[in-house]
């Protein structure tokens, strides 16, 4: 195998981690300050869902910590700051993170989750 055969797919979770960040981003900033914002974390599992299985575990699970991270600093109340003063949103930013984590694992694509080494060449 050469060296340039495995590039694309190494900055393959780059990507999805990219693409899972922005919309996290443009949701952020689209339902900030709304009655939603609460529901925010929670139908954002289907992003990161959708971000493992098309570019991989490490894309859902680091999109699923960057977008928590987005979320906490910029979505609630007080801004720029971890600390978030609502339990409901506190409790479902906890269910995103835990759940994008697990459900990565779940969705993510067999090849790259095989602990057999010669699974993972193509």
């Amino acid at each position: 195998m050469a060296a340039g055969e495995n590039q694309p797919r190494a900055t393959n979770w780059l990507l999805g981690t990219g693409i899972s960040a922005a919309i996290a981003a443009i949701l952020t900033f689209l339902v900030r300050g709304t009655h939603r914002s609460v529901l925010v974390p929670i139908v954002f599992i289907v992003i990161i869902i959708l971000c493992a299985r098309y570019f991989g575990l490490v894309a859902g699970i680091v999109g699923s910590v960057i977008s928590t991270l987005l979320f906490a600093l910029f979505l609630y109340q007080p801004y720029g700051s971890l600390e978030v003063k609502d339990p409901q949103a506190l409790s479902n930013l906890g269910l995103m993170l835990f759940a994008g984590i697990a459900l990565s694992y779940a969705n993510a694509d067999d090849e790259e989750n095989s602990t057999d080494p010669t699974a993972r060449t193509r």
